[in-house]
């Protein structure tokens, strides 16, 4: 498999990443899987608001894997505004008949930091956030 810097790729700030990601919901919640400056800096999973502040603490530069075919990505920047069109989900990787599982459709994105060689995931984590909503803030009233 290509690297996503040999791929069809973008480059966007990590500032208008955590961007995105609060317009998409403060309670949601995400998850990292396989880069270690992030998981060293926030345990996962983790609500949308603490990953977006740790973006902006960061503000470096990220590349995004952009969609199979894309033929204007070529490691342009892009804004907040671009980010939903970068967006996967875990159902064009199922294979097996049958219902789909809870998570579905969860959105995801392959990424790295900008000349680094960890390439990771973030993955959105629908079942975390709908636990904490129904057994968490009940009891916090």
């Amino acid at each position: 498999m290509p690297s996503i810097q040999d791929g069809p790729h973008y480059e966007i700030q990590s500032s208008e990443l955590a961007g995105w990601l609060e317009q998409q919901g403060v309670d949601l919640w995400w998850n990292v899987d396989g880069d270690p400056l992030l998981t060293g800096r926030l345990t996962f999973p983790c609500p949308a608001d603490e990953l977006s502040a740790e973006l902006r603490k960061l503000n470096r530069a990220l590349l995004v894997q952009a969609p199979k075919g894309d033929p204007e990505a070529k490691g342009q920047s892009i804004d907040a505004s671009k980010v939903s069109g970068m967006v996967a989900r875990f159902a064009g990787n199922l294979t097996s008949a049958g219902p789909l599982p809870e998570w579905a459709n969860d959105r995801l994105f392959y990424l790295c930091w900008k000349g680094s060689p960890h390439e990771w995931l973030l993955a959105e984590d629908s079942v975390t956030a709908k636990q904490f909503r129904e057994e968490v803030l009940p009891k916090a009233k």
